[in-house]
């Protein structure tokens, strides 16, 4: 506060010693155009003046600037606060928001942010390929060893999943023990291989002795349906139980499908 009050004084004495200096200049100047005598008091006037009449002004002006610096200051900082306290917020948003997407147990993508990353691709039509993954007689492993081992055996497929795709494919959680995986930007038979590299990938899991661990995978190409996403979905579907009712452990494509009357 000293400091400031100083900063003040200074100015406002620089102000008037400058108006000083310029009444002094005037003065002379206008006498000695008019060629009018002065006398001692008028030197005294020039000198008093612009400190009785000035110094108040340029004191009041002085701080009025200190003020508005002060303000400009301290509106800086908060405006560097809340761009700190917007970017905070947005870091969280994200965070919670991908929190919010995930699958709790195995840490993909949760049913509701699958289908939200379906959705667009089947929009635009892209050569994007769905595989509904759904692990072998999961009933059994839940009654014979109990969920917790049931949950076990969810992970370890989920990780043979994620080994067993590349990085630009998208895989969730869509049900219990069934998974969806996205494969970007392939025709039927690449998928196809990516799909049986998936099932070999979870066959070589080491689990639990006298007990393999396997899955069967149906596939549906997106442009192949550009109606309704529920035409994927339903011949995605279709696909897998027809590699379950063909003994499992297994991937079936192009699957017949007939109509119910």
């Amino acid at each position: 506060m000293r400091n400031r009050t100083n900063i003040i004084l200074a100015k406002s004495s620089a102000g008037t010693a400058l108006a000083v200096v310029a009444t002094y200049c005037a003065f002379f100047v206008m006498r000695w155009a008019t060629g009018v005598p002065y006398i001692w008091l008028n030197l005294v006037e020039c000198f008093a003046i612009p400190i009785v009449v000035g110094m108040p002004i340029l004191y009041y002006v002085a701080a009025q600037a200190e003020e508005l610096r002060d303000a400009r200051d301290d509106l800086a900082a908060l405006h560097r606060e809340t761009d700190e306290a917007y970017r905070e917020m947005r870091r969280a948003h994200r965070l919670l928001a991908y929190a919010a997407s995930l699958d709790k147990m195995t840490g993909l993508l949760n049913r509701e942010a699958f289908l939200e990353r379906l959705a667009p691709a089947h929009a635009a039509n892209e050569p994007d390929v769905l595989l509904f993954v759904d692990a072998d007689h999961f009933k059994q492993i839940n009654d014979r060893l109990g969920h917790l081992k049931g949950d076990e055996a969810l992970v370890k497929i989920a990780s043979a999943i994620k080994r067993a795709v590349r990085k630009c494919d998208v895989v969730g959680r869509i049900g219990g023990e069934e998974f969806g995986v996205l494969l970007k930007n392939v025709d039927l038979a690449s998928a196809a291989e990516i799909a049986e590299a998936i099932r070999e990938q979870v066959n070589a899991v080491q689990w639990q002795p006298n007990m393999a661990l396997t899955v069967s995978i149906g596939g549906a190409a997106l442009h192949a349906h550009s109606g309704k996403m529920a035409d994927v979905l339903t011949h995605a579907d279709r696909c897998l139980y027809a590699a379950k009712r063909a003994g499992r452990n297994r991937v079936a494509f192009e699957c017949r499908i007939v109509r119910a009357a």
